[in-house]
């Protein structure tokens, strides 16, 4: 029994720390996309690239990337 419960136990720490990882990597894509959309709105507001190339570099329409920016 002894044997089971440690058993049982090392998978639900496995499955903890996958989730863990899972979640983390998740997180640090969402702030490299949003620190990114952020640098290109401040390089169109300062007057470096127009709207149309921030949406180039962004991988999306200028009209996707104009409803962006009103939000």
């Amino acid at each position: 029994m002894k044997v089971e419960y440690m058993t049982f136990y090392m998978e639900l720490r496995r499955r903890e720390e996958k989730g863990r990882a899972e979640g983390l990597a998740e997180g640090e894509a969402k702030g490299t996309a949003k620190g990114r959309w952020m640098t290109l709105m401040e390089l169109v507001h300062d007057g470096v690239i127009t709207m149309k190339e921030a949406a180039k570099r962004a991988g999306m329409t200028e009209e996707a990337f104009r409803k962006l920016t009103t939000h």
